[in-house]
């Protein structure tokens, strides 16, 4: 997301953004259709308002996230109610500002996701929380099935924030669901939930140093849905609560 920023907005409002103080280069666009042109893989945020005048917001957000699924989206909306915000959350995006705009808000909360995102793509090839695996290690494994291991460890290192069903990961692997779970617990020490829940928290710990992020935000960018949840498996990796694991850092 330290690419460009990208603004779908009223007419009235462009000045606030194109004089915005921002480290960033930020685009606007007063049409969804004139926004829309401008996306591209150099645009790594959007701010995009519920008023726009030639289409509905929610089907502007689902166009974004077909053709830049990676891209954050913040919805700008005047009504604050409690609906309204679980609404934003279950479409998938970032967050939501609220009108009338503040510039101090909004920068805080460009840099928010910019240090998430850095956090984020330190992990990017994240390897095993085990030591490196090697085919060697493991003469008695036919390499068919270590590779298939693999390609799944690796699968959920760079896409920890998605979910993998067992079903999948044994497609993945290619192999059936009985030497899957064996093999893969013998290689990397713990089953499949087990083992994507441990990469999941060990970038969570990397993120919660950064005092100025809530735990509801840590939760969402790693897949969890469920803060409450996500705390349950933290402490349960860990030892501590992520507010704990925050204050302690």
């Amino acid at each position: 997301m330290t690419r460009g920023i990208l603004v779908m907005d009223c007419e009235e409002r462009e000045t606030f953004w194109i004089t915005l103080k921002s480290d960033y280069k930020i685009l606007f666009a007063k049409t969804a259709r004139e926004g829309l042109s401008m996306l591209s893989e150099n645009v790594g945020l959007v701010f995009l308002s519920k008023k726009l005048p030639d289409m509905n917001s929610m089907d502007v957000f689902r166009l974004i996230k077909e053709e830049f699924p990676a891209t954050e989206i913040i919805i700008i909306t005047s009504c604050g109610t409690e609906d309204s915000c679980i609404e934003t959350f279950r479409k998938e995006t970032r967050d939501f500002v609220m009108e009338p705009l503040k510039a101090d808000e909004i920068l805080e909360m460009i840099r928010i996701l910019i240090d998430m995102e850095k956090a984020s793509r330190k992990h990017q090839r994240l390897s095993s929380p085990i030591e490196t695996i090697e085919y060697e290690q493991y003469p008695d494994i036919p390499p068919n099935l270590v590779n298939g291991v693999l390609k799944v460890r690796d699968f959920i290192s760079q896409n920890y924030s998605e979910s993998l069903s067992l079903y999948d990961a044994c497609k993945m692997a290619s192999t059936s669901k009985t030497y899957f779970c064996r093999f893969f617990k013998s290689i990397t020490g713990h089953s499949l939930r087990t083992y994507h829940h441990m990469v999941r928290i060990r970038i969570a710990e990397d993120l919660l140093r950064n005092k100025k992020v809530s735990v509801k935000e840590v939760a969402q960018q790693l897949g969890y849905n469920d803060t409450n949840y996500f705390s349950t498996v933290f402490k349960k990796i860990t030892g501590l609560s992520p507010r704990q694991q925050q204050s302690a850092d």
